[in-house]
């Protein structure tokens, strides 16, 4: 599988870089944070560039070659927690940039597998109407048993105290791990098992995140019903966003440079100064670019762990938030399927989480990817394309950094096992696969801090960060890219014009 340049995409490298070394603003990183924050304030005028050290910008929304097809290349679903795309906030900045972006409402389903009835999976969809009900729902899905009055009792509490906690209520409970609030505030033992259990949905052991993200996102049941699941209407990351952002931030004055490592962040007297960047394919030529805004567009554990910004230069309860956040930081991993027939429908499956009966408990194995889901160009002619999302986050998939490839494999061979129970002859259909490893979205950002790590350095003039890494309160996984570029591009205006 290959990564290729989209349309519309205007990069610098080699003897193109012959520029102006001097900018007021420079992001590193040209992921969907780095792009949103630089459409932004190329929008408004501000000089600026993007220092990528790929050979094209996009990380994880970029597209991959897969017989043809154009596919994601970290299979990924898309999220809203106010009840409308709209409330998005990646819609709200392709609104605010006048760009369009069309959707469509997708089903999210639970599916029950087991050996004893192949063919016949068992879904079970949220339902808005049910609200903080859906858990109620889940449980006597997965166990077959209905819960007590007791547990939902205790369940609607937690959710009625979610939903009273303002934002800054839940910022200042970071530092509370979730197991710790369970065990203090729910008496009920089967309301403490069913929490226990919310693991894979989460994202991680609640054993090792905090209260008040999860207060943040579960209030949703109560306020909108049920997190709403979308994507785009027509294409897919690449060619839905990507293409469109870029196209945008060149088109007005910003400028991108592919293929350059930035190896260190310049602080001289606590304020940036620029950055310093290598060029590996011309014998590591060091230059430097100068600005008195940096932003760091890149997981700000791996700036720290590469030493791009250097320890030194944090503050002792960021330091420690950031050691907290790498201990997250694991890979997800991505499979691609193609069928020589269809195999699963088209219509209807949308996103499936897999739970395996097969385990002695309900195993939550990964996700079925198919259909409108995948949006994939140019599928071959009587083939079907599959995708898979395994979470390297549970506790029989953790690849670890660096990965283990045993875990990866068995993972894999696991996921197939329990598809092919759902989907008879699945398995034999396979005509080709590839897996993908890619670093997971925003779920390092759930850890157990002492401090939320914001947007602006404390201790630093004109460092910023951008990207999915940083605030444990906001919208989920990669929407929060875009809802952190509206007050980053406020508060980098504020200090240029200053």
């Amino acid at each position: 599988m290959s990564s290729g340049k989209a349309k519309g995409q205007q990069f610098l490298k080699g003897e193109d870089t012959v520029m102006k070394k001097d900018f007021d603003v420079i992001i590193i990183g040209g992921g969907p944070g780095g792009l949103a924050v630089g459409s932004m304030l190329a929008r408004e005028g501000v000089s600026s560039v993007i220092i990528e050290k790929d050979s094209t910008v996009g990380g994880r929304y970029r597209s991959v070659d897969f017989h043809g097809a154009r596919v994601d290349c970290a299979v990924h679903f898309l999220v809203s927690l106010e009840g409308t795309v709209e409330g998005t906030y990646m819609y709200r900045l392709f609104s605010h940039l006048g760009l369009p972006l069309e959707y469509k409402v997708l089903p999210w389903a639970m599916g029950k597998v087991t050996k004893e009835k192949p063919g016949n999976i068992d879904f079970l969809e949220m339902d808005p109407k049910l609200g903080a009900g859906n858990f109620f729902a889940f449980f006597a899905f997965a166990s077959g048993v209905e819960m007590e009055d007791s547990t939902k009792k205790a369940l609607l509490r937690m959710a009625d105290i979610c939903e009273d906690m303002s934002e800054e209520e839940c910022r200042k409970a970071v530092n509370v791990p979730f197991s710790d609030w369970i065990d203090k505030n729910v008496e009920d033992p089967m309301g403490k098992l069913v929490l226990y259990g919310m693991g894979p949905v989460i994202g991680a052991p609640v054993t090792e995140v905090n209260f008040g993200m999860v207060a943040n996102s579960w209030r949703t049941f109560n306020t909108v019903g049920a997190p709403l699941i979308w994507y785009f209407k027509n294409g897919n990351l690449q060619t839905a966003v990507l293409d469109p952002l870029t196209k945008y931030y060149t088109s007005h004055g910003g400028k991108i440079i592919t293929s350059r490592t930035v190896r260190n962040i310049l602080i001289e007297k606590g304020k940036a100064k620029g950055v310093r960047i290598s060029d590996e394919q011309n014998n590591n030529m060091m230059e430097e670019y100068h600005s008195p805004v940096v932003v760091c567009a890149i997981p700000i554990f791996e700036a720290v762990h590469k030493n791009v910004l250097e320890r030194r230069f944090l503050t002792k309860d960021w330091a420690e938030a950031v050691k907290q956040f790498q201990k997250l930081a694991v890979y997800d991993l991505s499979g691609f399927y193609l069928l020589r027939k269809d195999v699963i429908p088209r219509d209807g499956t949308g996103w499936v989480n897999i739970y395996d009966m097969d385990y002695g408990i309900p195993t939550y194995i990964g996700d079925v990817c198919s259909g409108e889901f995948i949006n994939s160009a140019n599928e071959p002619p009587g083939k079907q394309i599959v995708c898979s999302m395994i979470p390297g986050t549970l506790e029989g998939t953790n690849f670890g950094i660096p990965t283990r490839w045993d875990k990866v494999m068995e993972a894999h061979r696991r996921w197939k096992d329990a598809v092919e129970k759902a989907f008879p002859g699945f398995n034999d259909a396979i005509e080709d696969e590839a897996i993908n490893l890619q670093l997971n979205f925003t779920r390092y950002a759930y850890a157990i801090v002492p401090t939320e790590v914001d947007i602006q350095s404390p201790n630093i003039k004109g460092l910023y960060f951008g990207g999915d890494s940083i605030r444990s309160i906001g919208t989920p996984m990669s929407d929060k890219c875009f809802q952190l570029a509206f007050p980053l591009c406020d508060r980098i205006l504020d200090y240029v014009r200053a």
